[in-house]
């Protein structure tokens, strides 16, 4: 049961961090667990009119990622826009997302929403 909690612990360090980075462009930003939500996505902003899915694991596949991101935007609200945050072990933090609704990529976090990822306890940038 270790590696469980294990990952439970870094999924929701991922969501923090990922709730604070973005928190000083949407004020708004929730946990969707803390209102007792059970959706396929972990943060929401009804201002923003988006919806982001955190992901942090050893590694990934580009077929994983695309399934965690098309979850997401298949659950998210109409009119509301998907992200998948994600970070792999010792990698910066990255964002699958759709551009213009025909294609997905993947860019740096700091890239696509001009904000630098940062660990929510101690404030430090990293990646």
């Amino acid at each position: 049961m270790v590696t469980v909690r294990a990952a439970k612990s870094k999924g929701s360090t991922m969501e923090y961090q990922t709730q604070a980075s973005l928190t000083p462009l949407y004020p708004d930003m929730f946990r969707t667990s803390e209102r007792g939500f059970v959706l396929q996505y972990d943060l929401q902003s009804d201002q923003g009119k988006i919806v982001v899915e955190c992901k942090r694991l050893k590694a990934f596949s580009w077929n994983q990622l695309s399934k965690f991101y098309y979850k997401c935007k298949d659950k998210a609200p109409e009119r509301y826009t998907a992200f998948l945050v994600f970070k792999a072990n010792r990698q910066p933090a990255l964002v699958m997302h759709e551009v213009k609704g025909e294609y997905l990529t993947v860019n740096l976090f700091a890239d696509v929403f001009n904000t630098d990822f940062v660990c929510h306890k101690t404030g430090k940038v990293i990646g």
